[in-house]
């Protein structure tokens, strides 16, 4: 058990909060966040509705104490995944960060998303949603959340 600072992601659709490690957050912070006044947002999909959007990073951290690495975040395993783009010659992929139920195995990861999840404003830099059905170029699950 430890005492852990995370940060909230609100899910635009549902407006479910999932709390992440800001280690995990960061590396989608640089990559494709896009900033408003106080407020970064993220494509994320979210574990709850399935549905992959533009959504808000807490500003604040939060500290939670006594928490079980082992489970953390919530039993999700947290990808980080680039999702081909739908225009054609764009080459700037839909960069999201994936948390997914930790029944979900590897070897299950597309069918699973390929049947569950939809779109609804996550894009790329330029501003373009990702291919469906869905083509990832690059997956890696995140390890700083165990």
């Amino acid at each position: 058990m430890a005492d852990v600072s995370v940060r909230e992601i609100i899910c635009h659709s549902c407006s479910r909060r999932t709390r992440h490690l800001l280690p995990t957050i960061k590396p989608l912070m640089w990559l494709q966040a896009l900033m408003s006044e106080n407020n970064s947002y993220i494509n994320y999909a979210c574990p709850a509705c399935s549905v992959l959007t533009r959504s808000r990073v807490e500003s604040e951290a939060k500290i939670f104490q006594d928490v079980d690495l082992a489970k953390f975040p919530d039993d999700l395993s947290v990808y980080i995944m680039f999702l081909e783009c739908a225009k054609p010659d764009c080459e700037s992929p839909v960069i999201l960060l994936a948390p997914v139920k930790s029944e979900v195995r590897d070897v299950d990861l597309m069918p699973h998303i390929r049947e569950h999840w939809s779109t609804h404003g996550a894009v790329c830099a330029k501003g373009y949603p990702p291919t469906y059905p869905y083509e990832v170029r690059i997956w890696k699950q995140l390890e700083s959340e165990r």
